[in-house]
């Protein structure tokens, strides 16, 4: 009768515990922001005074991520910015963490029928 082979039996548990061992010390880390429309700085925003023009506006924040037409000649312009941080943490398969974060801003120019900002506004 053959005893069954410890020696070798041993040898593959250990290579596979310590490669498991070894396995649950990978730790991923990714980080990603996107970034879309344009920011408004608070220095260019407080120059949007009732009284500006179009033009004025358009050639110190560029044109909008949108335009309203209103039935009475007057329009809203709408520039747009959105921030979205992701942080994304991972402990082999064992743990992983998601964090997201987003900013939101939209910068608001009402114009008259004449083109002449009457109100501004963030949201």
């Amino acid at each position: 009768m053959k005893l069954p082979c410890y020696p070798r039996l041993l040898s593959f548990l250990a290579i596979s515990l310590l490669g498991l061992g070894l396995a649950g010390c990978i730790v991923t880390n990714n980080s990603d922001t996107k970034i879309t429309g344009k920011v408004i700085s608070d220095e260019a925003f407080v120059q949007i005074q009732p009284g500006k023009t179009k033009d004025f506006v358009t050639g110190l924040i560029g044109q909008p991520s949108q335009k309203i037409n209103n039935d009475d000649g007057s329009a809203v312009w709408k520039w747009n910015y959105t921030v979205t941080n992701m942080d994304e943490h991972s402990f082999i398969v064992l743990f992983e963490s998601t964090n997201t974060t987003t900013t939101k801003q939209t910068t608001v120019v009402d114009f008259n029928k004449d083109g002449v900002v009457t109100k501004t506004s963030r949201e």
